[in-house]
């Protein structure tokens, strides 16, 4: 729950160190060229809120190497914190990771049924050949999933983490923005694009991952940063440089000839547009309302 909002270049170190004593945990982030201060409920946010007028005002004098946290919170806590107020964020995560199982085994050809219902299209094994079922058939057949989780597949230990941390680092801050359900529609369409898009392009095959969402994130990201500079996301221009320099070397095929395996740059580039689109759309409508 948002506590407060103010300017970036004021330090809110002590303010900090003094809410701790208090007995209120928080978090404090940047969004452009504000800080926001977090907290988990209505009551903590009152507190706040009335600790910082008095602050602010000199009823509330904090002094450096005073008021000391007896004890910040754990690890854990922290992290069940961030979930609670990022839950979009953090159940795509989870259920991601939960899922993760489902690909092993592959390197030694064993498809098991979790992998096969949530392909993007239905396949037989004969002998050492995969057929696949075109998309109408499939679609014929009521399985609309597929669709959609091929997102969830991921193949390998550093496929899964890098998408994790790069869905994390962007999710967080589009649902703090514009909320819970603007981020699950922008994952859904995100991930719907991608995987129609690669699958238009590059016909029937295994593909999946969450990198095509990660690029419709980072699409939203940037045109609504551009639209509105004042309400921006508060990502550093150089991760879109990197990301959209990466999607260019992987249209290039250098990641082929180095032997790091095939991407599914078509999901990069159909998710990049279905999120830039949905950026676009969601700023002229915070325009129109006076922000949101």
């Amino acid at each position: 729950m948002l506590a407060l909002e103010v300017d970036r270049n004021l330090d809110l170190a002590l303010f900090s160190r003094f809410l701790y004593q208090q007995g209120i945990a928080h978090r404090i982030n940047e969004a452009g060229e504000q800080q926001q201060l977090w907290v988990t409920n209505i009551h903590d946010q009152d507190r706040v809120q009335q600790f910082y007028a008095a602050w602010q005002s000199g009823e509330l004098r904090l002094e450096a190497g005073s008021n000391m946290p007896r004890q910040g919170p754990s690890t854990l806590q922290r992290l069940l914190n961030s979930v609670w107020r990022m839950p979009v964020t953090g159940s795509f995560v989870i259920i991601t990771l939960l899922l993760y199982p489902v690909t092993m085994g592959l390197d030694e050809g064993v498809l098991n049924a979790w992998f096969a219902a949530m392909s993007f299209l239905q396949f037989e094994l004969r002998g050492d050949a995969v057929y696949f079922t075109d998309l109408s058939t499939t679609l014929a057949g009521g399985e609309y999933w597929r669709l959609l989780t091929p997102m969830f597949l991921h193949f390998g230990i550093l496929h899964v983490v890098f998408n994790m941390l790069w869905f994390w680092e962007i999710g967080r801050r589009i649902e703090l923005r514009n909320g819970g359900l603007l981020l699950l529609v922008l994952v859904l369409v995100s991930s719907l694009c991608s995987n129609l898009l690669q699958y238009k392009m590059t016909g029937p095959g295994f593909f999946g991952g969450m990198s095509g969402v990660v690029f419709g994130l980072l699409g939203y990201s940037l045109v609504w940063s551009k639209l509105l500079p004042q309400r921006d996301m508060g990502l550093p221009h150089s991760i879109y440089i990197f990301m959209l320099g990466f999607m260019v070397v992987g249209f290039s095929g250098l990641f082929d000839l180095l032997g790091l395996g095939n991407l599914a740059n078509w999901a990069h580039l159909g998710g990049l547009l279905a999120g830039a689109v949905m950026g676009a759309v969601a700023a002229g409508v915070s325009k129109s309302r006076g922000g949101f």
